[in-house]
């Protein structure tokens, strides 16, 4: 398998799968997320804390469908260059012959397609993260460095209208089993 791309809310626990697949796997896997184009952008582009529009990335408050409040990341116009260069910075590793791991938050099936279009050269399993919203309210409390919820707006959002390759649910599996079902199922895919 060339790309694992996982694709859940924030707090589901995507990081820890990456680092557990990284040590069961025989073969080198790069991990690759918006995280960390994130970090490499000016901090001036981006507001984390309020809810000021920048050219990065800010938060915009939303509603549910239930009435909840909520947050969601909304990009400017440098923010979706940013995001289109870590799709492209993807598709050239891969390019080389790097094997690469993908963690990401996606638009749902939307997004999912150009990530598709740019990957459709390679043996890619896409591998949906799913978590309850109790425990992702918990998780993501417990961080301290997410905007309080910014999990559940996504986790009403990034699985829309995706037909994954296989998921997981991290609620009560750990990262390390979670990594080995998808083991096992990259062995019965090759």
């Amino acid at each position: 398998m060339d790309i694992i791309f996982l694709n859940g809310a924030s707090s589901t626990g995507k990081t820890s799968i990456v680092k557990a697949l990284q040590d069961l796997l025989e073969d080198n896997y790069l991990h690759i997320g918006i995280d960390k184009f994130l970090g490499m952008m000016p901090e001036k582009t981006n507001d984390w804390v309020g809810e000021t529009v920048k050219d990065g990335f800010y938060w915009q408050q939303t509603q549910l469908a239930d009435g909840t409040q909520a947050y969601r990341v909304t990009a400017g116009t440098y923010g979706k260059q940013v995001n289109d260069a870590y799709r492209q910075c993807t598709a050239n590793l891969a390019q080389m012959g790097l094997k690469i791991i993908v963690d990401d938050i996606i638009n749902g099936n939307e997004e999912l397609q150009l990530w598709k279009i740019l990957l459709k050269s390679y043996r890619v399993i896409y591998v949906g993260v799913f978590c309850d919203e109790d425990t992702l309210k918990r998780r993501e409390k417990s961080r301290g460095d997410r905007k309080i919820g910014t999990a559940i707006e996504q986790n009403h959002r990034v699985h829309q209208n995706i037909d994954y390759d296989f998921t997981v649910n991290t609620t009560n599996i750990s990262a390390l089993d979670c990594a080995t079902a998808i083991a096992t199922k990259m062995n019965n895919v090759d």
